[in-house]
């Protein structure tokens, strides 16, 4: 657990410094503004495919964030959000991009941790279902769930708030996100 906590910790240090870096370090973070700022556009797309959310990819030289146009205000922000830390955790390198895409699906996001295997009575199925938790793949996501919650509702600007307002609407409002997105926030940071 020790190397998840350390893993996370690190992704937080990591979106601060970003922001920063940016100049956008202030409330509310618009990601869109962010990936703008970066030279990344974010643009509204129609998937043949109902489950995919996003994608990210290199093209025209440049990085587009494609996010479908049938999703909530809301599940928009966090999806490129969560792009925007598959972006600087696991495509960006050195300066350019890594040439390849990266497509997320509604399982994709919102994942909040890895989860042990469970126990089956077959053999294959608990290997299997361990290779499919225990994946690289699997952790990018959680890595970048990380990224897109501390990037919309930074830790240092939460706990302000928090202490003032103490209300979860009156926090969404001031976060642009769900109430949803704030209780999990507290509960993660044991408020």
């Amino acid at each position: 657990m020790i190397g998840e906590q350390q893993r996370r910790v690190d992704v937080e240090r990591r979106v601060r410094q970003e922001l920063e870096r940016i100049g956008l370090y202030r409330l509310p973070v618009n990601p869109v503004r962010v990936a703008n700022r970066l030279g990344m556009k974010v643009r509204g797309a129609e998937f043949t495919d109902d489950s995919i959310i996003s994608v990210i990819a290199p093209q025209d030289n440049g990085i587009n964030i494609l996010v479908a146009d049938s999703e909530t205000p809301y599940r928009k922000r966090f999806a490129v959000a969560h792009s925007l830390g598959h972006y600087f955790l696991h495509l960006n390198k050195g300066r350019e991009m890594a040439d390849r895409e990266r497509v997320d699906r509604s399982s994709d996001l919102f994942l909040r941790g890895i989860k042990p295997a469970t126990k089956s009575t077959s053999k294959y199925r608990t290997r299997r279902a361990w290779h499919r938790i225990s994946s690289d793949s699997q952790n990018e996501e959680v890595e970048a769930n990380w990224f897109a919650t501390e990037l919309l509702m930074p830790e240092e600007f939460f706990r302000e708030e928090w202490d003032w307002r103490e209300s979860v609407w009156r926090l969404a409002r001031v976060f642009n996100v769900t109430e949803e997105a704030i209780e999990y926030r507290l509960k993660d940071l044991g408020l």
